[in-house]
């Protein structure tokens, strides 16, 4: 969520650059943070209504950072028109107009490209014991989207795991990352992943190739 949040810092800037630009002409400089604050508020509007469900938190994340800039550019209104240079209108601004909403959609663009088709809703690190196997479990959350919750067991302590890759071919494959954790010496680590659905048989590996068996399989053994 951290990525999501400076991905959103990074567009309200962009959104703050474009209204404040705009707001040069009229002099009505006030504009810039409160078009970027409705920006915001039209983001989670959108996330609630729209998307919903888990995958509606990442536009709220991403919201977030957009109000931030929209707080920042209201407390640094003072000093960006207290100089004549950067309320005078120049062939940059002008440029920029053309410029910013490019790199906006762009980016957009590009980072909606790359959407795997899941996320993560929760992670961390818990006290395991002998009889505690790496294992998972798959349940049913909102708007029928599915869930993994994976937890790694005492052979896993002092470890952390990441999510590599999710194939969704002809069947789903989870493919994790496990590596050293020193902030965590004393724990295994675990996660919930979210997906917008599983196609059988699923299968849950690391990269070095151990597959992690679900709980009802452990159950049957």
């Amino acid at each position: 969520m951290y990525l999501i949040l400076a991905y959103g810092l990074f567009l309200g800037l962009l959104v703050f650059g474009f209204f404040f630009i705009l707001s040069k002409f009229k002099k009505q400089f006030y504009l810039a943070p409160l078009l970027t604050f409705i920006t915001a508020l039209i983001i989670v509007l959108y996330s609630f209504y729209i998307v919903r469900g888990f995958e509606g938190m990442g536009y709220v994340f991403l919201a977030i950072g957009v109000f931030l800039i929209s707080v920042l550019g209201t407390m640094a209104m003072p000093l960006l028109t207290k100089s004549s240079k950067l309320t005078k209108v120049t062939i940059w601004d002008k440029i920029g107009l053309v410029v910013l909403p490019v790199i906006f959609f762009t980016t957009i663009f590009v980072v909606n490209g790359k959407d795997d088709d899941y996320w993560i809703i929760d992670e961390g690190h818990t006290a395991v014991n002998d009889n505690t196997y790496s294992h998972y479990r798959v349940s049913t959350i909102s708007e029928g989207n599915k869930q993994i919750y994976l937890i790694l067991g005492e052979e896993y302590i002092g470890k952390k795991m990441e999510v590599q890759e999710v194939n969704q071919n002809e069947s789903t494959e989870v493919v994790l990352d496990v590596v050293e954790d020193e902030s965590n010496p004393n724990k295994s680590p675990f996660i919930y992943i979210g997906l917008d659905e599983i196609k059988e048989p699923l299968t849950v590996r690391t990269m070095e190739g151990e597959e992690i068996q679900s709980a009802l399989e452990i159950i049957n053994e």
